[in-house]
């Protein structure tokens, strides 16, 4: 049991002298991850601040090569919605005018349509006041027939008044049917 322990006294300052050297073993690999890691940082900073001047610098020079086309393509496009105005204001003129004229005839069209109108109502309205003057005239006459009688005598026609009938003083041969006064004048 001696020798266990012998052995497992040496066996324990072996494993620590192991422990031990590969602490300083990973000490030294820390410092040099470390060192790496700093020399890394560094370079990545240096092309960091490399690789924006770059950018800028190319930047620059894009812009100077795009920017004058850019102004100049600016520049015509103005001149060309100038002209678009220039032209869209002398159709707008001429529509102006156009839409006057039409405006002209379309109030001489609806004043000669109105004067047509008014005439044909007007020779409407003539032509059914000569109609009631003869509805007129035609009631006179059927008030007129109502005494008188009509007939056929031997085949010719006959009327038979009365005789207390007035006469027309302009002509005695016609009696004036008139209910009134019912007084004959001279026959």
């Amino acid at each position: 049991m001696e020798e266990f322990v012998t052995n497992s006294a040496l066996l324990a300052g072996h494993l620590t002298q192991q422990c031990e050297k590969a602490i300083a073993d990973q000490k030294q690999s820390a410092a040099e991850l470390k060192n790496a890691a700093v020399q890394i940082g560094q370079g990545v900073a240096s092309g960091r601040a490399e690789l924006v001047q770059s950018v800028r610098s190319a930047v620059r020079e894009a812009l100077s090569q795009e920017i004058p086309p850019a102004v100049e393509a600016i520049s015509e496009s103005g001149d060309r919605l100038r002209q678009l105005a220039d032209q869209l204001q002398r159709e707008q003129v001429s529509a102006a005018s156009r839409v006057g004229a039409v405006a002209w005839k379309s109030l001489v069209a609806i004043t000669l349509a109105s004067v047509v109108i008014i005439g044909a109502t007007a020779y409407t309205a003539w032509n059914n006041v000569q109609r009631a003057q003869r509805a007129q005239v035609d009631a006179q006459v059927l008030e007129a027939l109502q005494h008188v009688a009509i007939t056929s005598c031997d085949g010719r026609p006959c009327v038979k008044l009365a005789n207390d009938q007035q006469r027309w003083t302009r002509n005695n041969d016609y009696l004036l049917v008139d209910g009134g006064s019912g007084k004959p004048t001279a026959k």
